[in-house]
């Protein structure tokens, strides 16, 4: 039987829990890497609440830290993990895709790659789907 763990992210990209999230994924599928499993463990990643502004791909960190949503980004792509946000969160902080912003007639979008708007019936899916679910 596969398991499947979600992260629900809801911690600001500036506080310690959301690199703490970060951490957590990235350790999580380094070791499903390395399991030889028939069905091995599964991640679900959702973003709610502050941690929106993840996604946000015009958040600017200076030099001397790591950038958290480019980090995000880095590890959609590695590992070809969604990154769902929710829309309606995403969108009261600031972040839109191009379909949001052309919907609701601003201006530009700004979503990170590998980050996606989705509705809050994917985190009820997901939930009803997981094994363990872990709050950032």
């Amino acid at each position: 039987m596969t398991t499947t763990t979600l992260l629900l992210i809801t911690a600001d990209p500036s506080q310690p829990l959301a690199w703490h999230a970060y951490r957590y994924a990235k350790a999580f599928m380094q070791h499903t890497q390395e399991e030889d499993t028939v069905s091995p463990a599964k991640l679900a990643i959702f973003f709610y609440a502050d941690a929106a502004n993840t996604a946000n791909g015009l958040r600017w960190q200076s030099a001397d830290r790591a950038d958290l949503t480019q980090l995000w980004s880095q590890f959609s792509a590695a590992y070809q993990q969604r990154l769902p946000v929710c829309v309606s969160t995403a969108l009261t902080r600031g972040v839109t895709d191009e379909d949001n912003a052309a919907r609701h007639r601003l201006q530009t979008n700004n979503l990170a790659a590998g980050f996606e708007l989705v509705g809050l019936g994917e985190l009820v899916e997901q939930m009803a789907l997981a094994t363990k679910v872990i709050r950032f």
